[in-house]
């Protein structure tokens, strides 16, 4: 339920306390001034705070490439009031845990910390999250965007291209990660500029997890210093397909195949697309398993690649109005035809007679895979604060599983043929041998 895929999933020990969570009460409160409180209190022994904010790369106009990007790595530097060493010295002395995540739709700024010391991380939340964007620490934290690029996985790269595949010049086609010509050229006053518009209380979500709702309220009423008021709408940015290859050093080409999803405000069509997700192939379920797993489109890649080596799982991106669904596979550059073929032909196949066995499949992996988001507490308070960002309001992971089960055939019919009508192809590594759109 994530608009990107940002965080990983595993299993955990803790299945009984997952359950809880899963099943938790959630609270809802909107403040007069446009702010968003919201929170799972199970009480467990951790807490997991969450600021977030529309101000997504979608939000930079054609000359603020990167931005977001600076901006983000402001985290965690001077606010207004207090200097951030200061700031971070104190996180470390209750022992809390502090990151910071940007997307396409949103900025987050994310805290765990023991359940005690809560009231003080939210203090410290609350300024860490909103840098003064002096222009010493603009200086300061540029190579680190250095950095970031060059940390970049081979799929973090080809996401960037799928975007701009799919959605050209529109803004969720922009760059989460700056370019490398743009980093050091957004300046301090662009920065606070974009901040003073978008870090709003009528664009921001405060989000807690094993955390009192009444503590929450009383903070975001009496301390959270946000500029009230609203920003701009995001602009429209409609799906129109493409295909974009990038060559890169490496054997591999890397290479998604999508069509045109759903966005978070129609939740129950990004239920039947989780369900669809969970056909086109989800990969095993252990680590290091030999298995494929379940998957129609896996196993028709599979059964081309004829014992070679391959990786496939599905693409599953739902942002605030749009999103992108499809397959991912990465494989030996000379061997690229054939799969993407298979891929292709499974893909469109979908939109035909699926039998009943792998609809049932399909649904209990969505079922599992939803269980297992749920299982960590910093996953389920980013997961509240995008859906209360994209639709205002939150479905619960059990109210979310019981949509899953309402599934139909024909739900998942449709939405493979809107997948299959327009495709966008990106592809990067070795790439020569990777057909485009026109020859699938």
């Amino acid at each position: 339920m994530l608009s990107r895929q940002v965080l990983k999933r595993g299993l955990a020990t803790a299945t009984a306390r997952s359950t809880t969570i899963a099943a938790a009460e959630e609270k809802v409160s909107r403040l007069q001034n446009g702010l968003t409180v919201s929170s799972v209190d199970v009480g467990g022994p951790v807490s997991n705070l969450v600021l977030a904010f529309r101000a997504g790369s979608r939000y930079e106009s054609a000359d603020e490439a990167g931005l977001v990007h600076h901006l983000r790595n402001l985290i965690g530097t001077d606010s207004a009031n207090f200097m951030g060493a200061k700031m971070l010295w104190q996180a470390g002395g209750i022992g809390a845990q502090l990151s910071s995540i940007a997307t396409n739709d949103l900025l987050l700024v994310q805290m765990s910390v023991i359940r005690d010391n809560a009231p003080v991380a939210l203090s410290l939340l609350g300024e860490l999250a909103i840098p003064a964007c002096k222009a010493w620490d603009v200086e300061d934290t540029k190579e680190t965007l250095s950095v970031d690029r060059s940390y970049r996985s081979d799929y973090e790269t080809l996401l960037e291209h799928i975007h701009k595949a799919a959605y050209r010049n529109g803004s969720l086609g922009n760059r989460v990660i700056s370019k490398n010509h743009r980093i050091g050229k957004v300046g301090f006053r662009q920065l606070e500029d974009f901040a003073n518009a978008r870090l709003r209380t009528g664009e921001a979500a405060l989000v807690g997890v094993n955390i009192d709702h009444g503590s929450l309220l009383s903070y975001a009423n009496d301390q959270l210093r946000l500029v009230e008021g609203s920003g701009k709408a995001a602009t429209a940015s409609p799906y129109l397909g493409g295909d974009i290859r990038h060559e890169a050093s490496g054997t591999l080409a890397h290479v998604a195949l999508v069509g045109e999803g759903v966005g978070l405000k129609d939740i129950k069509s990004v239920a039947v697309q989780e369900v669809l997700a969970a056909l086109i192939g989800n990969g095993p379920s252990t680590k290091y398993s030999g298995n494929v797993g379940h998957g129609i489109v896996a196993q028709a890649v599979q059964k081309a690649a004829n014992g070679a080596p391959v990786g496939v799982s599905a693409v599953n991106i739902t942002h605030s109005d749009s999103g992108l669904v499809g397959v991912y596979l990465a494989a030996e550059g000379a061997r690229a035809t054939p799969l993407v073929s298979a891929a292709a032909g499974a893909l469109k196949s979908l939109a035909g007679n699926i039998s009943e066995d792998a609809l049932t499949i399909a649904k209990a992996t969505a079922k599992i895979n939803t269980l297992l988001q749920a299982e960590e507490g910093a996953s389920v308070a980013i997961c509240q604060a995008t859906q209360i960002l994209a639709s205002g309001n939150t479905v619960s992971p059990a109210d979310f599983i019981k949509l899953i089960d309402g599934v139909s055939a024909a739900d998942v019919k449709k939405a493979a043929e809107q997948l299959a009508k327009k495709l966008s192809l990106a592809a990067h590594g070795k790439v020569n041998q990777v057909p485009y759109l026109d020859q699938l």
